[in-house]
């Protein structure tokens, strides 16, 4: 039986463990938690207990100094996002493949150092960016690739969602997102757009961004972010815009791609895929997931196949790092009003 480790055990932490007890392997599973006072949530995020007991789940509790001397086969970072990279490095020194939620961090600082330690300990390193594991990303690349539609000309990604309405268990102002010193915004809480265009698009040239704190949410961070990327992909050059914010009260979630001959759009709210080529709709691709849940239990299978198999996941370090970058960089141009080259 192989240990597994969760540090912080919130929302994204449960549906990990929720989804490890699925796998038909064992595993003996430990947790850090600090505050405690999360409710125990379904798979549709509704409370159903007040408190998560660790003993009714079958986690036993340890302290973070305690968990730090042990070897786990699997370590999950689910703590805030400007805690990610110190739990990470702490746990990668003793050699325990790492799976950390999206984003990487909040800043550059020990993103140099924990790679080091993934090369020096040949440890595996996955991140929390289960899009990666959607096949209709994979089905976008290739109509990309193919030129069935011709060169890109445009695209245009949007995620837009009610920050009280995220948690709706929680009070919205005491959630990471809210909060700038833990890793808050809506660039870095909606990174999964900016993960996906690098993916698809390859590597960015510059970006763009306006926005900022547009709302009476009482948060200390942005809550629009409307970013503008130049991308080069087969010697074409086009723009993405990316607009992301906390402020729809009707969730709304798309990608849509103007190529020379077509349109592709994936609607992310509804989950399916639709092609126009000249004009004409030529296929509408319903998702094979029934559940939201089941793109995370994809990813969270993945993943444990990986390291048992020590394959680089699909949704690894390298593009975790790539990620932050723009993210960052996006972040940067919308306090310095300016364009930012990366």
């Amino acid at each position: 039986m192989k240990n597994i480790l969760f540090i912080g055990l919130g929302s994204i932490g449960q549906r990990h463990l929720r989804n490890i007890s699925q796998i038909k392997k064992k595993y003996k599973i430990f947790a850090v938690r600090k505050k405690k006072n999360s409710p125990q949530l379904n798979i549709d995020n509704k409370v159903v207990n007040k408190k998560f007991s660790s003993y009714d789940n079958g986690v036993t509790e340890i302290t973070e100094k305690k968990s730090t001397n042990i070897k786990f086969h699997a370590v999950f970072i689910c703590n805030p996002s400007s805690m990610h990279l110190k739990s990470s490095i702490a746990h990668a020194k003793n050699g325990s493949n790492l799976f950390i939620e999206k984003p990487l961090s909040n800043n550059m600082k020990y993103v140099e150092q924990l790679g080091r330690l993934i090369k020096q300990k040949k440890i595996k390193c996955a991140v929390g960016y289960q899009l990666r594991y959607h096949p209709f990303l994979e089905k976008i690349k290739n109509y990309i690739n193919s030129k069935k539609l011709g060169k890109i000309k445009e695209a245009f990604l949007r995620n837009s969602h009610y920050l009280p309405y995220h948690h709706r268990y929680e009070d919205y102002k005491t959630g990471y997102a809210a909060i700038n010193s833990l890793g808050g915004g809506v660039i870095l809480c909606f990174i999964h757009e900016i993960d996906y265009a690098n993916y698809l698009f390859k590597k960015p040239i510059n970006v763009s961004c306006v926005g900022g704190k547009k709302s009476k949410l009482k948060i200390d961070v942005e809550d629009l972010a409307k970013l503008k990327i130049k991308y080069k992909l087969h010697n074409n050059e086009f723009l993405v815009h990316i607009d992301l914010d906390f402020l729809e009260k009707k969730e709304k979630r798309y990608c849509k791609i103007i190529f020379e001959k077509g349109v592709l759009n994936w609607d992310l709210k509804n989950d399916f895929l639709t092609i126009y080529k000249n004009k004409k709709k030529k296929v509408k691709i319903k998702s094979p997931f029934k559940r939201r849940n089941d793109l995370f239990l994809k990813e969270i299978k993945k993943v444990m196949q990986n390291f048992e198999k020590k394959v680089t996941p699909v949704s690894n370090f390298k593009n975790g790092v790539s990620s932050l970058v723009l993210a960052l960089a996006a972040k940067k141009s919308l306090k310095l009003n300016k364009k930012i080259k990366l």
